[in-house]
């Protein structure tokens, strides 16, 4: 990723949300009207993708992160090894990037979006532990994509996908060795 024209901030009064687009009406009016509600109240952390350009900074892709407890009769035995119930976990809440920077083979900015949750996630759970990530994809055709970057399904409901915290380790740094 370009460090000097594209970064990740943290969600602030400085961005502009108003004129982000990912195809998903939903998706675009949670950014403009519920995500810094949902910061200032602590039920997520939102994270956005920016690039600068001519005209300024421009929001390109968010997601947003919460902590979470999965029912543990709701996951595979794999991601079971404690006893705890419910299951320490993360839930990426949502992941959105802008209509016109899908599809870019060389910057990549889906899988970037990614790994920025990733490293958020390990960086969270080297403090304060957690055992899995877990992503509800809003549609069937969105599995595919997730199962592509290393998440599972749970086997309780087909949109409901998982991956261990180790495993988003792996993901990382393997993807750095490649880069």
């Amino acid at each position: 990723m370009d460090r000097q024209q594209h970064r990740f901030e943290a969600l602030a009064p400085r961005h502009d949300l108003g004129a982000f687009d990912c195809g998903a009406e939903l998706y675009n009016k949670w950014l403009q009207n519920s995500a810094r509600t949902a910061v200032q109240a602590g039920t997520a952390a939102v994270t956005v993708l920016v690039r600068e350009g001519e005209s300024g900074v421009e929001v390109i892709g968010y997601f947003a992160l919460c902590p979470t407890g999965v029912v543990r009769d709701g996951m595979p035995n794999k991601a079971k090894a404690s006893s705890i119930d419910p299951i320490p976990a993360y839930l990426l809440a949502k992941l959105a990037l802008a209509e016109k920077c899908r599809g870019d083979k060389v910057q990549m900015w889906g899988t970037q979006l990614l790994l920025g949750a990733f490293r958020q996630v390990l960086a969270a759970s080297e403090s304060g532990g957690g055992r899995v990530l877990v992503v509800d994809a809003d549609n069937e055709a969105l599995v595919p994509w997730y199962a592509d970057h290393g998440f599972l399904p749970t086997g309780v409901n087909p949109l409901r996908l998982y991956m261990k915290i180790a495993t988003v380790r792996k993901y990382v740094s393997e993807y750095d060795e490649r880069r």
